[in-house]
């Protein structure tokens, strides 16, 4: 991943370069307004916007990787099969937005030559130099894909003995335990993607002045509902965590109102932003995908509360010292060498009953 984030940072610089160049021509417009509408009819501003767009996809993109970076290291740390498979999912993913974004160079690239203005050497240059980077940063990824969907093949046939290593032979409480485990699951990529898209839009509502009433009413409302959910959407996160582990049903039904809100918000900025630009409505659409899923376990999680699984789901999240306390108390406890979703001495109980049996 950190060679990812070297090869995107170096695809931005070079798309910062051919701006300025550009700008520097006065080839194109020096507009500060970054508008997610192609509501120019000059092509100077439409490559200008253009090239703000690849800016912004080359800022998202090296959020993504270092996004991956954490989720696979987390993975690695907690042993985690199920969060390995999701950091796969995404790692398949960035391959598609990689891509994507050759194909928005491709098209720039284009666009200055059709403005019929003297080839600029350090223009060319610097073309040349991201649409190289960004064909390598495709195959780094396409490579790493392979790699990570190789190993997920192999641990998953793993995943249902850990379960029932940590949970026993019971059958409906693994499924219970497999269905909390996604859900929380679901609110860290929530917590990537809605975050940066959210925070991503608010910027550029307000470089286009949503925030003035006169302006448009309905845009200043959407403005100000955007901005108050942006605020709330990181403590909103952590609240339905706790909830699914103090097993608080008044808790969940608080955040899954909050997910309907969110889910339309992102509704409206897809209608809002609709347009020719790919990279971001592919972006807002799994943004709302994402939405529509944690609304559905939100709903579906709570119908196992009270079914012996507090237990199980305090333990993931015991501070270091319990963990320790839990340990020396339990003198069955034994190492283990296979992939965990999580240590086994985090399940000690359950442990000791398949041991048991």
């Amino acid at each position: 991943m950190l060679i990812c984030t070297i090869l995107e940072a170096i695809i931005v610089s070079s798309h910062v370069s051919v701006y300025n160049e550009l700008k520097k021509d006065s080839i194109i417009d020096n507009e500060p307004v970054t508008s997610v509408n192609m509501g120019q009819e000059k092509p100077e501003s439409d490559v200008a916007l253009g090239l703000r767009r690849l800016k912004n996809e080359n800022v998202f993109f090296i959020l993504l990787s270092l996004f991956q970076l954490v989720l696979g290291i987390d993975a690695l740390v907690r042993q985690s099969v199920i969060q390995l498979m999701c950091h796969t999912f995404f790692q398949v993913l960035a391959v598609v937005f990689a891509a994507i974004q050759v194909g928005g160079t491709i098209r720039k690239n284009h666009d200055v030559n059709a403005l019929n203005n003297p080839e600029d050497p350090e223009v060319v240059w610097h073309f040349g130099l991201a649409l190289r980077n960004e064909i390598g940063l495709v195959s780094v990824m396409a490579i790493f894909a392979f790699i990570f969907m190789y190993l997920c093949w192999k641990l998953y046939k793993q995943f249902g003995w850990s379960v029932y290593k940590r949970i026993g032979a019971d059958i409906n409480q693994q499924k219970r335990f497999r269905l909390a485990q996604l859900f929380l699951l679901n609110l860290k990529v929530d917590a990537f993607f809605q975050l940066v898209l959210c925070v991503f839009y608010a910027v550029v509502m307000s470089q286009e002045k949503y925030y003035l009433f006169a302006f448009s009413e309905r845009k200043f409302i959407g403005y100000i509902i955007h901005i108050i959910l942006t605020v709330l959407l990181i403590p909103g996160l952590l609240f339905a965590r706790h909830g699914v582990i103090t097993e608080n049903k008044k808790v969940m039904i608080t955040f899954s109102v909050t997910q309907v809100i969110m889910c339309l918000d992102f509704i409206f900025i897809l209608v809002d932003s609709a347009g020719n630009w790919v990279f971001w409505n592919l972006a807002v659409c799994l943004a709302i995908v994402l939405c529509i899923s944690t609304i559905v376990l939100s709903a579906l999680v709570p119908r196992n509360f009270g079914k012996g699984l507090k237990p199980f789901m305090q333990r993931l999240f015991e501070s270091e010292d319990k963990k320790k306390e839990n340990q020396n108390d339990n003198s069955l406890l034994k190492p283990g060498n296979e992939w965990l979703i999580d240590d086994e001495e985090d399940y000690p109980l359950s442990y000791t009953k398949s041991n048991t049996a």
